[in-house]
Order: C-alpha cells, then sequence, then structure tokens
C-alpha cells in the first residue's frame, strides 16, 4: 500500500461513525502521520469522496420523499418515507446513512483544520488542497441543513450537542464563513465553484427561512443569493455544471445503486407497479419536459456501471433561477421570464412570451433543471405541491425533514429521546 493510500484509511479509520466508537486500533500511533504535509493531498480528496459518499446516501431518502423517486421494491422503511413520513428517528435507511453524512462532516472539519495548519506554517505543497477542504467542508453543511430538521456534531467518541431545530441555519453561515476564507486563495477554476456554492448557500438558507418555524406558501419566493449567482454566472462556461463524479475506483453512489442496481426505488412514474409522478410537461411545448428526459436517461445509463451515476452540486441554470427568483420575488416578472428564458436557450426550447404567468413559469423551471440534484422537497413545500404517492395517514407535516436517527440517540448521553 502506498503512503497516500494508507494515509486515506488512516483518515477513514479515526473519523466519527456515531458516538458509541471504542476501538482500542493498535496502530492508532500512525495518526501523527497525517502531521506530514506531504499527506495534504491525500487527506483533502480522502474528505472529498467521504462528503460524495455520505451525500449519496442522503439523496436517496431526500429524494424518494418527494416526487422524483418512487418506492417500488420491498422495503417497508422506504415505503415510510415515499408516503411522505420524515420523522422516525426508527427508519433503517436514514438511521444507515447517518455514520456516512456524519463522517463526511468531520473528515472535512479535519481536512480544513490539518490543511489550514500546513498553510500558516508556510509547509502546505498546493494551497488549492485547501481550497477544496474548504469547499468540502461547506458542502456537506449545506446538505445537512438542507435534510435534517436537527444534527450533532461529535468528535469521534466525545459527543456533541445537538444543533437544535431553530439553530440549523447556522450550517449555513458556517458554509459562507468556509466558502469566504477559500474564495482569496482560489485559482480560476475552484473559483468559480467557490462562488457558486456562495449563491446556493445564501439562496438555500432563504429557503430554510420559509419553511421555518413554520411554511409561508403566501409568500414563498426568496430574494436572497441573486449577487453571488451573477458573480458566479460571470465566470462559467456556456451551460457549466460542477458534478459528484463516482466511479469503481473512488466511491459509488448509494442512490444510483438503489435505482439502477438493486431496483428498490425508480425515478418519477414505475409503469410495472403502476405508481409514481409523472413527468411534468413543459408549458411552453406542451410535450414532455426534454431537460428532466435528459437527466433521467443519464442517470440511468449503466454503461459505466450501476452505481456511479452522477449528482449535479451547481449549475450556470441553477445560478439563473436564483436570480430569477429574486426578480419574481421583488415583483419584476419580465425579467424573472428573461432569466429563464436565457436557460431555455440552453436547449434550443422556445422562449416564453411576455405574457407568461411568471410564477408558473419559474416553478417549471426550477423543477425541470434541477431534478434529481437535493432540492426538490423543500420546493414541494413551499409552493404547496403534493406527491401523488404521499399518503394522509403516513405524511409528516409539510415542512418536515430527517430527525437525528436512533443511532445517534442511543449513543450519545447529551440527546433525551
Amino acid at each position: 500500500m502506498n503512503k497516500k493510500s494508507k494515509l486515506i484509511g488512516l483518515i477513514l479509520t479515526f473519523a466519527v461513525v456515531g458516538c458509541d466508537l471504542e476501538v482500542n486500533n493498535p496502530n492508532s500511533l500512525l495518526e501523527d502521520d497525517l502531521k506530514d504535509p506531504s499527506a495534504a493531498s491525500a487527506v483533502a480528496n480522502g474528505a472529498w469522496n467521504a462528503a460524495l459518499r455520505g451525500i449519496s446516501y442522503m439523496m436517496m431518502p431526500y429524494t424518494v420523499a418527494g416526487d422524483e423517486s418512487v418506492w417500488i421494491g420491498s422495503r417497508d422503511a422506504w415505503r415510510q418515507i415515499d408516503k411522505g413520513g420524515m420523522t422516525n428517528e426508527y427508519n433503517e435507511f436514514v438511521d444507515q446513512a447517518w455514520p456516512y453524512i456524519s463522517e463526511a462532516r468531520w473528515m472535512a472539519d479535519e481536512a480544513v483544520t490539518r490543511l489550514g495548519e500546513f498553510n500558516s506554517a508556510g509547509t502546505l505543497p498546493d494551497v488549492q488542497d485547501l481550497v477544496l477542504a474548504h469547499l468540502t467542508a461547506a458542502m456537506v453543511r449545506i446538505y445537512i441543513a438542507d435534510f435534517f430538521d436537527d444534527f450533532v456534531y461529535s468528535n469521534k467518541t466525545v459527543s456533541g450537542t445537538p444543533i437544535g431545530a431553530a439553530n440549523m441555519h447556522e450550517l449555513y453561515d458556517q458554509a459562507m464563513d468556509l466558502l469566504n476564507g477559500a474564495e482569496s486563495i482560489a485559482d480560476a477554476s475552484n473559483k468559480v465553484k467557490v462562488l457558486a456554492l456562495k449563491a446556493r448557500v445564501a439562496h438555500a438558507e432563504g429557503v430554510w427561512g420559509k419553511l421555518n418555524p413554520s411554511v409561508n406558501t403566501s409568500a414563498p419566493y426568496v430574494s436572497a443569493g441573486a449577487t453571488e449567482a451573477a458573480a458566479a454566472a460571470a465566470l462559467m462556461s456556456a451551460d457549466y455544471k460542477w458534478k459528484m463524479n463516482y466511479s469503481a475506483s473512488t466511491v459509488s453512489n448509494y442512490m444510483s445503486g438503489q435505482i439502477n442496481s438493486r431496483q428498490e426505488m425508480d425515478l418519477l412514474y414505475n409503469a410495472a407497479v403502476g405508481n409514481g409522478d409523472t413527468f411534468p410537461n413543459d408549458i411552453v411545448t406542451g410535450t414532455t419536459d426534454t431537460r428532466m428526459q435528459a437527466e433521467f436517461d443519464l442517470f440511468k445509463n449503466t454503461a459505466n456501471g450501476t452505481d456511479y451515476a452522477p449528482i449535479t452540486i451547481v449549475s450556470l441554470r441553477e445560478m439563473h433561477l436564483i436570480i430569477a427568483e429574486s426578480k419574481l420575488a421583488g415583483g419584476d416578472n419580465a425579467g424573472c421570464l428573461a432569466e429563464l428564458n436565457a436557460i431555455r436557450a440552453f436547449d434550443g426550447l422556445a422562449a416564453y412570451a411576455s405574457s407568461q404567468d411568471a410564477a408558473a413559469a419559474f416553478k417549471h423551471e426550477r423543477r425541470a433543471n434541477l431534478f434529481i440534484q437535493g432540492r426538490r422537497l423543500a420546493d414541494m413545500y413551499r409552493f404547496g405541491e403534493k406527491s401523488v404517492v404521499w399518503d394522509p395517514v403516513e405524511q409528516s407535516p409539510a415542512g418536515s425533514f430527517f430527525p437525528i436517527t436512533i443511532q445517534e440517540i442511543r449513543a450519545n448521553p447529551n440527546i433525551n429521546q
């Protein structure tokens, strides 16, 4: 095993996987190897891969909870989420995902700390590794805040204190601080990622505010993030997309495996079981939206393996959507439609007419261009939309996301069940 591979393995060994981790590791002294600046790239990339894995484990329950995916298999815990049940701390699949997303958060923060120390000492070989660590730590926080109603940061065997439902917006603030710390040292390739995530953070925190403490369907539109989105868009190439790429040589995409390999879920309507939400029609053409179909086909393309479908993190399309929403929130319907038409031009689609209902157009474009990217359930709540699969008996109150799960509750003395 080469040095970098050994170091990545060491990071995984020391990462938190629930608060009940008590291992007498005979190789524990090797953690000192991580203090070697030559390990910086391995530390940064190890955290990045942990983030990709942890996010994919949470993407599946989040996606099937909305109208983008449907349960077609045999496991009742998936059925519960599919029907809209979000708040069961015993749900085995959210509980299964907990260690992976927790590990991702811990590893990302460890990378930021260690590489920051190298940089301060003037021994960091490549400062872009530190930028990657900041991007990773920020990204993980965004998804956690988007997907959970509460969370806890623990450090190996040291139990953390629950953040609290009313304080989850603080994760967005932490993400913004991390991105601000990376912006001045990022090269051109990373600068666009930093700015795009800043737009995403500002907008996501605005969406969070529309859902907490209660869902605001009467004024659902967010004006935050437009300035950051414009700055990011100015640096983006045509139809820019930054993706989480999975492979056999790094980590697999759990959501891809559940849909393409195990076939416990499917995207949208499944004819075999006669259930699920159908493709929405494009408002202008009246036919199945080609953007969603393209993403559907990309996710289902298993030429390189069933478990490695990519997930888009941010895109130029989303920057236009954030700007469009800000204009819509401010009553500038024409400006909103102009942003939406800029997106449609990427696919050669006919533009919206000036007479088009800007709110309806915006909602459709957001659904079509952010398909299976982890945005939909929050949009459904704030726009007052429902999946045909949701069941009034199983369904949790609007605005509900996932709780701290049972393995953390049982292992953490700071949590009262």
